[in-house]
């Protein structure tokens, strides 16, 4: 955490606030400062953000020489990062929250980064529409990392006609160097489903590089076998057409192409392919996964040599067996890495299924105990990462309140759903305390499903917000639920026992309607109106914002109906009618902000609040997308100060189950330029020994100075910088990791003296 707190960066992006055409600026840092515990441990990285449905790869992000962990998320197609850091010997992972910048903004459904063309970076394979899209690293130490498109969509020829190569949206096919011969071949399921093909990159043969990408359709039943119609058991050595042919490697049809997609394609739903050669035979095997099953299967290659007629002669369907097999449900997606730093490439298993598979403990990890030439893969964990960062399913809802009267706020998630069983999904709220202290907060997991929700079959998106509507000083809690109305449940603790009286559903406003928006209810109880009672505002499914406002008494709520289109409020998509809006209005320097989640993703930010709450009445729109964050799909804000310096702390719920955490910089200074999030410095030599050159490319603020930290976050010293070439004396340094940072760029840099 002490080094994540450095490396994750300063993101600083500047938002205006025009009240009045006077302007004042927020601007916010992401920040992991703030220690979060599960069974009396610290999470290594608590605000990471969390992972559901994940392909894994590698790449040299940094350009240091080691390769960091890149993950594609295909729940709103999400990208994570994180860095390979070492310290003392030790290696470890470390998030980096402004990568996903640095990668093409349209990728999706699937990403894997693999060195086509053999200069030591790998590139980017994605899916183009109906297959394959490659774009090439170009980038470098001093530019950073960048992207050319080299492909919009790959091409191979089948049968004298070329064609894209095609591969279902749903697949991960095999992008790999299936004959040896320097160049990289795909392994992707026919269009039917029921078998391999192999694509063979010929770039080798006709220029003597590997970087052209030309495909040949050269086996329409790669291995001999063949998927059954409606299960996902494999017939070794099929004898059936195209099967049968005795030039497998390259086979011939006396049947034109025409003919060659009427085959019946029902059976195909989706497939995951793994192609590497595990018992050291030189040839390569295969991992397949299924859309409809939860277990991998392992098929052994019979053949001797890349070229020869080989056909796959056994099978394992509950792979691993030497260890605790793949039962994860939904169409698991195996990928082969090292994530331990031993060298030896280990086996990560993941669902592909967004929506309906895994989405808590949906990692799993088996560690290679034998080598790169024969591998043995040993179960180790199901929570992958998952186990050092918040993740609670899909769609996470951050809400603070201090529910135990110590002073301190409290930490509440909930979420869209939890995976359950057999495809059946629930909602829970999952409780942290904060066991820190008012100016250190600390969240400590007391119970994933705070006071037992999910037994009471709520829906999906349970949406909780808390404040004493009785006048007895304890907080009640007001549930938002699938079908737009609320519940309430009166607190009724006594002493240190958390405790609420039976859920009243169907809560009604002060005429004894029910309360309802629609659908997805989120609810907030915050005081609107500035009359000392707590007022009722709800978000909807479609993206608006309900004002009930509270005409009881400080012991007796009763919510009337003002305003069901308030403010004007809006954050549906032009991509879709959904908006899922998730209000969070606070207050700041006594004024009222509006802060509105979205199911795009972005943050929707208002101000002009006040005597704008009436039928026709709106609020003023500073921003659609607040400091540009895009959290891939439904965005869940909410800010408080939790450490009670005065800054304002953001906490972001997403799509992937987790939380992000940014902290207001309350001393901004006024801007009316966007901070370039460029890279504009570079470091050398590194490892350094007495002295280490910052050269600074541009800038507007030079002259500046440089700040170097030591790896527990102290300022050792910071020294004058300009324009160009700048050498900085550090040999007083003991031997070891240290950051510099500049005034001048949002990036932190470290570098080790020896």
């Amino acid at each position: 955490m002490w080094l994540a707190k450095f490396l994750n960066n300063t993101i600083k992006i500047a938002v205006f606030l025009n009240a009045s055409f006077v302007y004042s600026q927020f601007q916010f840092n992401y920040n992991d400062n703030i220690n979060v515990k599960y069974l009396g441990v610290n999470l290594n990285m608590p605000w990471a953000g969390g992972l559901n449905f994940s392909q894994f790869s590698e790449i040299d992000f940094d350009f240091d020489g080691d390769m960091d962990l890149f993950i594609f998320d295909r729940s709103a197609n999400q990208i994570r990062v994180f860095l390979q850091e070492e310290l003392m010997g030790n290696k470890f992972y470390v998030f980096n929250p402004y990568a996903s910048d640095k990668f093409p903004s349209e990728l999706r459904y699937r990403s894997a980064l693999i060195d086509y063309n053999g200069d030591g970076k790998n590139d980017l394979f994605t899916y183009g529409i109906g297959g394959i899209k490659v774009y090439k690293n170009i980038g470098d130490a001093a530019q950073g990392l960048q992207w050319q498109v080299a492909k919009e969509l790959l091409y191979s020829d089948y049968w004298g006609s070329q064609l894209n190569l095609y591969v279902s949206s749903s697949d991960i096919p095999a992008i790999v160097d299936v004959d040896n011969d320097g160049d990289i071949d795909v392994l992707t399921y026919h269009i039917g489903g029921e078998r391999l093909q192999y694509h063979k990159n010929i770039s080798v043969e006709l220029y003597g590089h590997s970087d052209s990408l030309v495909f040949e359709l050269k086996n329409e039943c790669w291995g001999k076998f063949r998927e059954d119609f409606s299960t996902n058991s494999v017939y070794l050595n099929d004898t059936s057409s195209p099967c049968n042919s005795s030039n497998v490697p390259n086979p011939e049809f006396s049947e034109p192409f025409e003919t060659k997609f009427q085959e019946n394609i029902t059976r195909h739903a989706g497939s995951t392919v793994l192609a590497i050669d595990i018992d050291g035979s030189g040839v390569k095997d295969l991992i397949l996964g299924d859309v409809s099953y939860s277990n991998l299967t392992l098929l052994i290659n019979g053949g001797l040599d890349t070229n020869s007629n080989s056909a796959m002669i056994s099978s394992d369907p509950s792979f691993p067996s030497n260890s605790t097999p793949v039962n994860l449900y939904l169409f698991p997606a195996a990928f082969n890495l090292d994530v331990d730093f031993d060298g030896i490439k280990d086996l990560i298993v993941s669902p592909n299924a967004k929506n309906i598979s895994n989405n808590e403990n949906s990692i799993m990890f088996y560690k290679n105990t034998g080598s790169n030439n024969i591998s043995n893969f040993v179960y180790n964990t199901n929570s992958f990462l998952q186990d050092g960062m918040i993740d609670h399913g899909s769609g996470s809802i951050p809400v603070f309140c201090d529910i135990n009267g110590d002073g301190l706020q409290d930490m509440f998630v909930s979420n869209f759903f939890s995976y359950k069983d057999l495809a059946q999904k629930e909602s829970k709220i999952a409780f942290y305390q904060n066991t820190g202290s008012n100016s250190a907060p600390e969240f400590s997991l007391i119970d994933d499903d705070f006071v037992n929700l999910s037994q009471l079959s709520l829906g999906l998106r349970v949406i909780p917000t808390f404040g004493d509507v009785n006048g007895d000083n304890l907080p009640d809690l007001i549930l938002g639920l699938e079908n737009g109305t609320i519940a309430y449940l009166q607190n009724t603790t006594v002493g240190s026992n958390i405790s609420f009286a039976p859920i009243v559903f169907n809560y009604p406003d002060i005429n004894g309607t029910v309360i309802s928006v629609g659908q997805y209810a989120a609810p907030q109880l915050f005081d609107l109106n500035q009359d000392g009672l707590l007022d009722l505002l709800i978000g909807d499914r479609v993206g608006g914002l309900t004002f009930y406002e509270n005409t009881g008494t400080s012991s007796a709520a009763s919510f009337q109906l003002i305003n069901d289109n308030l403010g004007g409020v809006d954050v549906s998509s032009l991509q879709s009618s959904n908006g899922y809006a998730i209000p969070n209005f606070f207050n700041y320097n006594n004024d009222i902000y509006l802060m509105v989640g979205s199911h795009d993703g972005y943050l929707h930010f208002y101000d002009s609040l006040s005597g704008n709450l009436g039928i026709g009445q709106s609020f003023n729109n500073i921003s659609n997308q607040f400091l540009g964050i895009n959290v891939g799909a439904y965005s869940a804000p909410f800010i408080n100060d939790i450490d009670a310096d005065g800054k304002l702390n953001l906490f972001l719920g997403q799509d992937l189950g987790g939380v992000f955490h940014l902290e207001h910089d309350s001393l901004s200074n006024l801007s009316t330029q966007a901070i370039d999030k460029n890279e504009i410095i570079r470091l050398y030599p590194n490892p350094c020994s007495d002295k280490i050159t910052l050269e600074l490319f541009k800038s507007t603020l030079v002259p500046s100075y440089a700040h170097i930290f030591n790896y527990e976050g102290r300022l050792l010293k910071s020294v004058f910088i300009k324009e160009g070439v700048n050498l900085i004396d550090v040999e007083e340094l003991q031997k070891g990791l240290y950051i510099i940072k500049s005034d001048v760029s949002l990036s932190h840099k470290r570098f080790i003296k020896n």
